[in-house]
Order: C-alpha cells, then sequence, then structure tokens
C-alpha cells in the first residue's frame, strides 16, 4: 500500500514534476484497447469461419450472427471482467489468466445464450476456434506492447547475473520491471542449467567463464542473486572481474531477507565486508521472536556500530518498545530517526545517559522496566584505554556491573552481555576490563532471576573507528598502508552476522551461561587491508610495518585452555563450561573499585597486579578441581 507523501516542499515538488495525467486521456487509452481488442477478436472470428468453411462465403453467412453474438459478449465481458483497468505494462501471469477468464465467460455465455433462444446457429468448432484464436491475439498483443516498452525505456547497462535460481529470477523479473537494464546472461555453476534458457534469458557459462564474457558481452555490471552466497564464493568472482571494470553488486546476507524476497533496492556492491567477513548465517525466527515479541528492550550503546544493529534486527520481531540508549546524542538520534522511518508503529524511547550513572540508570529501569537488556556500551579502542585504565574500568566494568545490579533489582527476564576475544589471557587494559565483567555475571548470586548471557567474539567488520576505516583513509590518500606487524591475524566477522548471532544467543540461556561465537579462520590483517585496496581500485598500494603498539597480541583467542566449548542447537554458538571462582560479585566489585582509587594516586602498577588477583582466583580454582 502507498504512503502519503509528507506534507512540504519535497512533496510539492514531486506533485509537480509527475502532474496526473488527465481523466479523459486515461479513458481514451481505455478506449482505443477495447477498440483493437473488438478489432482482433472480429479477426479472429473471420479466421475462424476460414479454417472452418474455407472461400464457401455462403456458408460463412449463415453463421457471421452467430460469430458476431460471441464477439458481443465477449466484448461485454471483457468490460465486466475488469480487463481495461489492469496496467498492461507491468502485468504478471495472473493479469493474463483474469484475460483468458474474461475471454472464457464471454464464450460461454454466447454458448448458453444461444441454446435457449434459439437466435442464431454457432457451430462448436468455430465458437471454440474464435475463442481460442481471441486469446492469442489478445495476449499476443500485451507482450508484444510489453516488450517494445522494455526496449524503449531500459537503460543502457548491459547486465549479467550470477545465480540462475530463484533469486535470479526474482531479480530478472526486477530488472525488467523497473528498467534497470538489459539481462543478457546468466552464471550459474550447476551443470543441469547450462547452455539452457531461462525466462528467454541463457545460461551462458559457469562463474570461473565469467571474465571470458565480459569483453565478449560487452558487460556493464554483474548481479550475485545469491543471497546467501559464502565469501569464498564472492571473493571468487570479484577476483574475475577487479581488473575489467565492470561494477559488481550483491545482494545483502540472507540474515536481513528472512521475511521477503530480494528488490532491486537491495542490491550494492560489493564491500569489503561480503570477502572476508561475510558468513551465511541463519537464526531460528521462532525462538528469537518468542522471547522478544511483546517485550519492552532496553539497547546500551544502541548509536554504537553493534548496538545500532542490534537495534535494527529486535525491531524486525515486534518488540512492545526499544530503549535507544548511549551517551552520544548525535548517533541515538540517526539510529532513532532510521528506526522511526522504518517501524513507525514501533514505541522508540532515546535515552541520552551513562550506564556508570547508577541514579539515572535506575529511573530508566524504573520508568520503562525493560524486559530484556542488550549490553553492548563499552570502551573498545585498545591503544587509548592502555593509557586510561581507570575510564575503561568505570565504563566496561564497572557500567555492566551497575547495570547487572539494576537489572536483578528490577527482575528483568534477560540481560544479555556483548564481549571480546581481546578478554582471554587479556594483554591490554581493554580486555582486562571487559574479562572482569564476564567473571562478576558468572558469579552473581542465585537469587537474581535475571537469565545472563555473555557473548564472546572477535573483530567486526565495518565498526566505527575500526582499523578498516584507517585503511580505507590511507587509500583514498594514496597510502601508504601502515600495519604494525605482517604476523598480526584477526578473527573477522560482519557486524549483521554476528549480532543475529548474539541475538539468538539470548534466547538460550537459562541461567549464567557464556556463548562463544565461530568466528572462522584467523584471518592476516595484511591480507584484508590489501583486498579493501584492490576493491578500491589500488592493488599496488605501498604497505609500511610500524611495529606492535603496547597490549596487542599478534593473534587473538577465543577460549580459555579450560573452557570446554559445548554445542548448542545453533552450529555457530558454543557454550562454555567455566571454571566457578572462589570471589564473588560483590568482593569482584570492591577489588575493581580499590584499584580505580590506586589508579588515581598514581599507583597504576600496584592498580593493575591488584586486578589480576580475580584472574588469578581463576587459575586457582581450575588447579583445585
Amino acid at each position: 500500500m502507498e504512503q502519503p507523501e509528507k506534507s512540504g516542499t519535497g512533496a510539492e515538488i514531486r506533485r509537480s514534476n509527475h502532474p496526473k495525467r488527465p481523466h479523459f486521456l486515461k479513458i481514451s487509452r481505455n478506449f482505443w484497447l477495447f477498440l483493437i481488442d473488438t478489432a482482433l477478436l472480429f479477426l479472429s472470428g473471420a479466421v475462424a469461419l476460414f479454417v472452418r468453411f474455407g472461400f464457401d462465403f455462403a456458408e460463412m453467412r449463415k453463421y457471421a450472427s452467430g460469430v458476431l453474438l460471441l464477439i458481443l459478449f465477449t466484448s461485454l465481458s471483457n468490460l465486466l471482467n475488469g480487463t481495461y483497468q489492469i496496467v498492461w505494462r507491468y502485468a504478471q501471469p495472473v493479469e493474463f489468466l483474469k484475460l483468458l477468464r474474461g475471454l472464457f465467460i464471454g464464450y460461454a455465455s454466447t454458448v448458453l445464450f444461444i441454446h435457449f433462444t434459439r437466435i442464431a446457429v454457432l457451430p462448436r468448432s468455430v465458437g471454440m476456434l474464435t475463442f481460442l484464436g481471441g486469446y492469442f491475439l489478445l495476449f499476443s498483443a500485451r507482450t508484444t506492447y510489453q516488450f517494445l516498452l522494455s526496449i524503449r525505456k531500459a537503460s543502457g547497462k548491459r547486465i549479467a547475473i550470477v545465480g540462475a535460481g530463484d533469486a535470479g529470477v526474482i531479480l530478472l523479473n526486477e530488472i525488467k520491471r523497473t528498467n534497470y537494464g538489459h539481462v543478457l546472461a546468466f552464471f550459474d555453476d550447476d551443470p543441469s542449467k547450462l547452455h539452457k534458457t531461462i525466462a528467454n534469458v541463457k545460461v551462458v557459462g559457469t562463474i570461473e567463464q565469467i571474465d571470458k564474457f565480459i569483453d565478449k558481452l560487452e558487460l556493464d555490471e554483474i548481479l550475485i542473486a545469491i543471497p546467501s552466497a559464502s565469501k569464498e564464493l564472492i571473493a571468487r568472482i570479484s577476483d574475475k572481474v577487479v581488473e575489467k571494470g565492470v561494477t559488481l553488486k550483491t545482494f545483502p546476507p540472507i540474515s536481513q531477507l528472512l521475511d521477503r524476497e530480494p528488490t532491486i533496492e537491495d542490491l550494492r556492491e560489493i564491500s569489503i565486508q561480503d570477502i572476508i567477513g561475510r558468513e551465511p548465517v541463519t537464526v531460528d525466527l521462532r525462538s528469537i521472536s518468542g522471547y522478544i515479541s511483546g517485550k519492552t528492550v532496553l539497547v546500551t550503546g544502541a548509536g554504537g556500530s553493534i548496538g545500532s544493529e542490534i537495534a535494527r534486527q529486535v525491531s524486525n520481531f515486534s518488540p512492545k518498545g526499544l530503549i535507544l540508549l548511549g551517551r552520544g546524542e548525535n548517533s541515538i538520534y540517526e539510529i532513532y530517526n532510521e528506526l522511526k522511518e522504518k517501524a513507525q508503529n514501533l514505541d522508540l524511547i532515546p535515552v541520552i545517559a551513562d550506564v556508570t550513572d547508577e541514579k539515572l540508570m535506575d529511573q530508566v529501569f524504573s520508568n520503562h522496566k525493560p524486559d530484556i537488556v542488550f549490553h553492548s556500551a563499552a570502551h573498545k579502542h585498545v591503544f587509548f584505554m592502555q593509557t586510561n585504565l581507570y575510564e575503561a574500568l568505570r565504563v566496561n566494568t564497572l557500567g555492566t556491573i551497575n547495570l547487572a545490579k539494576l537489572a536483578c533489582i528490577h527482575n528483568v527476564e534477560r540481560f544479555v552481555f556483548i564481549s571480546t576475544d581481546k578478554a582471554v589471557h587479556p594483554t591490554s587494559y581493554m580486555g582486562l576490563s571487559k574479562r572482569i565483567a564476564e567473571l562478576y555475571l558468572l558469579t552473581i548470586p542465585k537469587t537474581c532471576t535475571t537469565r545472563i548471557s555473555i557473548v564472546r567474539f572477535g573483530n567486526v567488520i565495518g565498526s566505527r573507528g575500526s582499523v578498516l576505516w584507517k585503511f580505507k583513509k590511507q587509500i583514498e590518500k594514496g597510502g601508504p598502508l601502515t600495519i604494525t606487524d605482517p604476523r598480526m591475524k584477526r578473527y573477522w566477522m560482519s557486524i549483521p552476522e554476528a549480532v543475529s548471532l548474539v541475538i539468538q544467543s539470548g534466547a538460550f540461556s537459562n541461567s549464567r551461561e557464556l556463548y562463544v561465537l565461530d568466528m572462522g579462520e584467523q584471518i592476516p590483517v595484511e591480507k584484508v587491508a590489501k583486498t579493501l585496496a584492490k576493491l578500491m581500485g589500488k592493488p599496488d598500494i605501498p604497505v609500511v610495518y610500524t611495529g606492535a603498539v603496547p597490549g596487542e597480541k599478534f593473534e587473538e583467542e577465543l577460549f580459555y585452555e579450560f573452557e570446554i566449548p559445548e554445542p548448542t542447537d545453533h552450529p555457530k554458538i558454543s557454550r562454555v563450561r567455566y571454571t566457578e571462582i572462589s570471589l564473588t560479585s560483590d568482593q569482584i566489585e570492591t577489588i575493581v573499585k580499590q584499584a580505580m582509587e590506586l589508579f588515581v594516586i598514581g599507583k597504576e602498577k600496584e592498580a593493575v597486579e591488584l586486578l589480576k588477583t580475580i584472574l588469578d582466583a581463576v587459575v586457582q580454582s581450575e588447579q583445585q578441581k
């Protein structure tokens, strides 16, 4: 259903640029179409009489009145059938079935009328030939009209589609409907489809043969119509076209198209995320909807990369309300307005607040009564936190402690905490602050009824201020790319896939659970940088090594050696069996506050040693098992 135009200058301009067609022209067009149809029916009747009687004009005249009655009844039937209310340039098979219905009703009505009135004679063969011939001529006229319009209005883009399955055919129809361009070929690795024609477009070859046809067909764009395409497949295709000057576009991941078919508007150019971080992910919609639908959800850090994506995906599951909480006014403004346009019936509550502000956060919980909390607010930059231990502990650790306490006090149903691979054997203050937050949540007494999930995963591609942002700016300036060390490797996953798994993890938790996402293999940072440079058309950009920064690991870890991963109902989510430690949640909070006080008076080393006693308690508990 079309949305009403918004008031204002923009709407007025759109109305002035596209004036409404005068009513008399619309009537005139339908009238001419009616006359053409009637003429074609006359032609069909004449051909039917000729087929039956040849050049015996005397016999033809005997039955001409019956044919005229058939044409009259069929024309009236088409009018009553709504045939002339259809916009035939966009007609689909269902509209052509409607045309057939009108002709059949006209034919059946004529037969019945002649049978009861005996006013004329219509041989069965002549009547049937007129009916079938009439449908053939009217159908052919309309499809010819569509074809001529597609030739006249299609853009000059010469397009090939990778994937001759359902998504490929949907995309082909979308291109025809929107006049986006002219599809010349399909590519598909399925042997049963090779060299066959689908919707009048030939499957000319496999994916490996794409580069051979780019020049031959003079292609401008190649569209990947495989929403579940893996990063390996997209990388293969990208390698085939990167030096050919052809635009390569794809659909979003399948996780973003769960409830609808892809459209032409979904197409976007290939990004680094597609080649390095894209992992096909499906989730259990029923279990997610079961715990989110009709509930009030609080997302902290809602203006950040992870938090905003959580908000986007949660909004798809019909929550009662969505609280967007963050410190940055501008970022909350952006996600609020984005979701307001997308989900106009959703109760969106923007809150500008710091998660460490106990009184204000208590007011948020009291006023809005969230049922579910997704806690993604955090300081994440390893280098910056390495010189700001106090702030890392204040936000990442005490902020989590504050929210967890309030969740217990206000009987929140579920609390989902976003952790990081840097919390495993932490060598940085950022990782340390996250690890202590994990341990605090795991030691909350069972008297708190809130189900707590900790979700640990590695780097996500495209997060704000990430290393990819730095690489992109360096490439735009012509280089060089600055990489700390060629041995640096990281786990990578796209933000939408990671968030889908985070939300799925929230459905699994029964008490205090630690989950780790399957991030695949670690990929060298240098490879990521060079892949991005290739995508941006600068594959030969120079690379400079600057040396590792304090707190940085060469490779990340997702598990401690004493953590035992166990399978869940989702293949990319592991539940971790962890060691119970001797410290209580209250003791952990006290140690953190004492360490912060030591840091403030200039005793940073002593503060770190005190914090390490929390980690040592885990090791001691493991040794005592």
